[in-house]
């Protein structure tokens, strides 16, 4: 029996074809079902911190207690009490959330996470500009900068129609802080 080696090499190298076809799919399945994982491993502890009672009463400690309105007046009155830790741990959620969204670290599922969370943002942000811009001039020079950054994102979600507020004035916040005299 006489063997047309060609048509064996022709067939092999379709089946090699084949084989590198389906092994190409396959990758591409995985890498797309890693990103709705890593997207749903990475929001968990999110939305179980966000939705702990500790964290939401800290939250409406900002939002309906913080009555500060400078940096030094907040200082004064919260150094070492709930209220300092209150504006620390909403802030520092945020921040991180902010890391996750501007970073594209969700899978570009970002709108899924902002969904919940862009409202409670926009409303924390609102109460704590003041204070974050001039505690910015003072101690500490980044923070909260992700929780800023991540605000265009945050009204292009929850209020598509309105336009993004321009940040509130630093220079206002270093005229508080010059001494009077």
């Amino acid at each position: 029996m006489n063997v047309d080696w060609t048509e064996v090499v022709a067939i092999a190298t379709l089946v090699s074809g084949i084989a590198l076809f389906g092994s190409i799919l396959l990758v591409l399945v995985q890498l797309r079902n890693q990103g709705q994982e890593e997207f749903v491993s990475g929001t968990a502890v999110t939305f179980k911190v966000w939705s702990e009672d500790d964290f939401q009463r800290a939250q409406q400690w900002v939002l309906y207690d913080l009555s500060e309105q400078t940096w030094r007046d907040f200082v004064a009155a919260n150094r070492g009490k709930y209220g300092e830790r209150a504006l620390f741990r909403v802030g520092g959620f945020y921040n991180r959330v902010g890391y996750l969204v501007t970073r594209r670290m969700l899978g570009g599922h970002d709108d899924l996470l902002l969904d919940t969370l862009a409202g409670p943002a926009i409303a924390v942000w609102r109460k704590i500009e003041p204070l974050v811009l001039e505690a910015r001039l003072v101690e500490n020079s980044t923070l909260f900068q992700d929780f800023q950054r991540m605000l265009p994102e945050c009204y292009a979600c929850y209020v598509p129609s309105q336009p993004v507020p321009a940040p509130a004035d630093a220079s206002s916040a270093a005229d508080e802080l010059r001494p009077r005299g």
